[in-house]
């Protein structure tokens, strides 16, 4: 891993952990809803990408199909797997950890980023397909 990747990681681990509530930044990305991810994975299938930041265990317990796991501390090296013409909108189980890959990923220079800030217990809620 080169010096900068490292350091990239570093900063965008304190971020996570240090900023407080990860949902905030929804506002500075922009905020998704359900509805609004259904539409772009039935409507727009080439043209977005969802990406899960949660965990291996937690992507097993199911994940909204059309969506990629891409960990969250594997995002900053992984930028060159997440393209930035794509509309992308970041998902984890409460909008936290994704609230702050979102952000991450629009101070990378991603044009179309947002968050799902509710989460993933909101698609539970509402009985949404899961793949598990």
């Amino acid at each position: 891993m080169h010096v900068l990747q490292k350091v990239q990681l570093m900063m965008f681990a304190a971020a996570c952990f240090l900023l407080p509530g990860g949902t905030a930044h929804a506002a500075a990305v922009g905020a998704a809803d359900a509805a609004e991810i259904q539409r772009l994975l039935e409507e727009e299938p080439a043209k977005a990408l969802v990406i899960d930041v949660r965990t291996v265990e937690e992507w097993n317990m199911g994940h909204i199909p059309g969506s990629v796991r891409i960990g969250m501390q594997d995002v900053p090296k992984r930028l060159a797997d997440i393209p930035k013409e794509k509309k992308i909108v970041l998902v984890c189980a409460s909008g936290a950890r994704s609230g702050a890959a979102a952000d991450y990923l629009a101070r990378q220079g991603y044009p179309w980023v947002k968050n799902y800030a509710p989460g993933l217990m909101d698609w539970y809620r509402k009985k949404l397909p899961l793949v598990r």
